[in-house]
């Protein structure tokens, strides 16, 4: 898609209209030090943003889209930085003895960007909105409403509404934090289907837009009737650009606030630069899956001894650029609260010798290769994409470390097809893949017996805790339910987490106010963002 640069120059530079509070201070450039610079405070905010298509979140897939509009819209429910569920439009909730529905009760005196207030019919519709899109695939939150079978507003109460579900194994309330839109500013449920042209989106959020130009900005001002407590002071400019990466050189003329990077290599690019890059933890864990059906990695030991053998270090360092951070197992990192470790399984041969030997296989022939008690040689076939410069780094790693034990290592690289051709029948004894996980966090694809997972593991006690962290139980009983998740991944380690990608945070250095974003909320805390200005005291500079 042709993308069209608009020039920002003077439109964007410092924004005098913005600039209040002047002060003054030394430099600190090398310059004369009697020489003295004024300080200027600006509201602005310049953020680069590739073009997009709608804002309207029922139909919007443009990555910048999701982004912004978590600072125009609320859900029922939100996430914190460590995934858990805090509410936003909900105000109670109730489930049914049998799992089949929930009731909601909403908060009052909730406003529209417009000023009608937020009703349960506007949820309804909401609800009905994304499962109408999710027929023909144009939503985002498929997943999060395709266990709904129907809605009911509650007689006489304009703030209740039931949900009713088709199964109950899929009614947590991490679903119900898709976007709500209300209802009068749309036709009809099939109005909600189309990218209107000119469309203004009008939520809840602590920010409402201001202006709009499909081919250079989006304009974002504090929303005055913001339920949140807190009005936002500053202004967001949303700065069209054809490519992100070249929002580094605006940063150096003060044309840019803020930007990020979810490239591993982004360091290339912002060594040396006058800016402050502030990473933070993905949802893309990188693993290693040990399948099940060899009759070695069916033995726990042989499992353990294998992550011993593996310097997770060199593959952050080699092959991500150290880009990562370190995680104890699949799950998000300090997951609802749980602290995690770096790792139960630290690079260590001598350990990695002494579970193989505990797991009943010795050296009987002295050339380095093991068999246990039926002649079975321990032999490992690493599968990994070809295609993937960064997994291959890791499997060269992974083997380097096997060869310092009694164990038979070959690295089996394929193209993408083949990779997933080998991973479906089964074709693998360890494989190196990746995921980026929905923010619900649903690990049941990689975990439970009953949902296929490709490895062929199965653990009928973690299957019930994996089905309860879905049941609609509370927040409390969610984190103490995953603790018990987190003890049988630990030890039956049936992936092996080599580490979660960070991303980056670039800012301008005069950009001031706490940079704390997620990988689901970019832009958390951005409601006290702003620009910090030195300029040159004497006005002839």
């Amino acid at each position: 898609m042709l993308k069209k640069f608009i020039a920002i120059g003077t439109a964007v530079l410092i924004a005098a209209s913005g600039l209040t509070g002047c002060g003054e201070t030394t430099s600190f450039l090398g310059g004369n030090p009697e020489e003295k610079v004024e300080t200027v405070t600006s509201s602005e905010i310049y953020i680069p943003i590739e073009k997009i298509r709608t804002l309207n979140p029922v139909i919007a897939k443009d990555e910048d889209a999701y982004y912004i509009n978590k600072l125009i819209y609320d859900g029922l429910f939100g996430f914190n930085e460590n995934l858990g569920l805090v509410s936003q439009l909900a105000d109670s909730y109730s489930y049914s003895q049998d799992g089949s529905s929930v009731t909601l009760n909403l908060k009052r005196g909730i406003l529209w960007h417009d000023g009608q207030e937020v009703t349960a019919d506007d949820v309804k519709f909401s609800i009905e909105a994304y499962i109408n899109a999710s027929y023909t695939n144009v939503t985002l939150y498929t997943s999060y409403v395709q266990n709904i079978s129907s809605v009911k507003l509650v007689k006489n109460d304009p703030y209740q509404l039931e949900v009713y579900f088709k199964q109950n194994n899929q009614i947590s309330l991490e679903n119900f934090t898709f976007p709500i839109i209300p209802k009068h500013k749309f036709k009809s449920l099939d109005a909600t289907r189309t990218a209107s042209e000119g469309f203004i989106p009008v939520g809840t959020g602590a920010y409402r837009v201001v202006d709009i130009n499909e081919l250079s900005h989006i304009i974002l001002k504090g929303n005055e009737n913001y339920h949140g407590g807190y009005t936002p002071k500053n202004t967001l400019h949303f700065q069209i650009m054809p490519d992100k990466v070249n929002a580094i050189n605006l940063m150096e003329v003060n044309n840019i606030s803020l930007t990020y990077s979810k490239e591993i290599d982004r360091d290339t690019i912002y060594t040396n630069k006058d800016v402050n890059v502030v990473p933070f933890p993905s949802n893309e864990v990188e693993l290693i899956g040990f399948n099940f059906r060899n009759n070695a990695l069916v033995n726990k030991k042989v499992r353990q001894a294998i992550a011993c053998a593996i310097d997770t270090q060199e593959i952050l360092e080699a092959g991500y650029f150290k880009n990562g951070m370190f995680n104890d197992n699949i799950y998000y990192p300090n997951f609802l609260g749980v602290a995690s470790s770096e790792n139960n399984y630290k690079f260590d041969i001598t350990r990695a010798k002494a579970l193989l030997t505990e797991a009943g296989y010795i050296d009987r022939n002295g050339d380095g290769l093991v068999e246990n008690a039926l002649n079975e040689e321990v032999s490992i076939n690493i599968l990994v994409n070809a295609e993937d410069q960064s997994r291959i780094a890791a499997a060269e790693i992974i083997k380097k470390g096997l060869d310092k034990l009694p164990i038979r290592s070959n690295i089996i690289t394929k193209d993408w097809n083949g990779y997933q051709s080998d991973l479906a029948s089964g074709n693998f004894d360890i494989y190196l893949g990746g995921y980026q996980i929905k923010e619900t966090y649903d690990m049941r694809p990689f975990l439970h017996t009953g949902f296929g997972n490709v490895i062929g593991y199965s653990n009928p006690a973690l299957d019930l805790l994996l089905d309860k962290m879905e049941s609609g139980i509370s927040v409390k009983d969610r984190a103490s339910t995953y603790t018990k998740i987190k003890d049988i991944l630990t030890d039956d380690l049936p992936y092996f987490c080599l580490l979660y990608k960070t991303y980056g945070a670039i800012a301008s250095p005069s950009l001031q106010g706490e940079i704390k974003p997620y990988f689901n909320n970019l832009y958390h805390g951005c409601e006290k963002w702003f620009n910090v200005y030195e300029i040159p005291a004497d006005k002839n500079e």
